[in-house]
């Protein structure tokens, strides 16, 4: 069985990109070419490659096993091109990251302008992904920026910086509910909860923390609200309706001119890191954004 080389390539993106159509976005071409392609090298193959759910593209056992070999081989020729270009300034292609909404809209934003200012021709594809459905061995994603994962042994996990969960409200609010002064009169406050419900949140910290923090064992405080969206539980809070715990990292934070209460209090500090297959440590793109990370993060 000879296998061309051109369709391989166009198996590889579609393959990334779980759609015939941002796969030829991506090939610049049209989507007609892309399934001819496909559907050519199934033919040659003898096997059917995909199959279409309403996620998108998914394998069968025979595209998977396919996309192992030639994810491989566009991880060498990635490494090559690398090598070829040799300056740093003249690095280009596509890098595809995921994270959390919440950490991508209050921590990693930022970074965005100044990264990409300083290399213009890399593309950042980020896919904000709460359920940690993405899987990098596959490369669904190139690389992540997520907690440390004591399971995934098959993926390198560079320590960027550690959150703080710490607890805030507005000046509104301790106007008129007043300022606690131990754990234990929060009993006497209104408590706005984060609720990410089946998210990587939930294993990474522990979001009904200001429920329990200073309680009684055994006893758990009644949220006044529960919301599972970031900005949503900030806005709150300016509008003096609770108080909520957020971590200490969070442009929401001056955003909404947050006021931080009990400041000695703080959850179990969690460890985020740069996350990526060992496949691709020496692409430089991934390199590129590692250290660029790490230098302002240890800011």
């Amino acid at each position: 069985m000879n296998l061309e080389w051109d369709r391989l390539k166009v198996f590889y993106y579609v393959a990334k990109e779980r759609s015939i159509s941002r796969a030829a976005e991506r090939l610049r071409t049209f989507q007609p070419s892309v399934t001819r392609s496909i559907q050519q090298l199934e033919h040659q193959a003898n096997s059917k490659l995909f199959i279409r759910n309403r996620k998108g593209l998914i394998f069968t056992k025979q595209g998977e096993m396919l996309f192992e070999r030639v994810c491989n081989i566009m991880t060498e020729v990635e490494l090559a091109q690398n090598e070829i270009s040799g300056i740093t300034q003249d690095v280009c292609g596509t890098l595809k990251i995921t994270m959390t909404y919440a950490y991508a809209s209050t921590v990693f934003v930022e970074y965005i302008a100044d990264f990409s200012r300083r290399y213009p021709h890399i593309a950042l594809h980020v896919i904000c992904d709460d359920n940690l459905e993405l899987d990098l061995t596959k490369r669904d994603a190139d690389v992540a920026i997520r907690p440390y994962d004591p399971t995934a042994s098959e993926l390198e996990q560079v320590f960027l910086h550690e959150r703080k969960v710490q607890l805030f409200a507005s000046e509104k609010y301790l106007r008129k509910a007043g300022i606690p002064q131990k754990t234990e009169d929060l009993d006497d406050h209104k408590l706005i909860v984060f609720d990410p419900a089946r998210t990587i949140t939930r294993t990474s910290v522990n979001p009904h923390w200001v429920l329990r923090v200073g309680s009684a064992p055994g006893n758990i405080r009644k949220p006044f609200i529960s919301i599972n969206s970031a900005e949503c539980l900030a806005q709150l809070c300016q509008e003096g309706l609770g108080i909520i715990a957020l971590s200490h990292d969070s442009s929401l934070i001056e955003k909404y001119s947050l006021i931080k209460i009990l400041p000695n209090i703080e959850e179990v500090p969690v460890k985020i890191c740069y996350t990526y297959p060992r496949s691709i440590e020496n692409l430089t793109m991934v390199k590129l954004l590692g250290s660029y990370l790490h230098e302002c993060l240890k800011r």
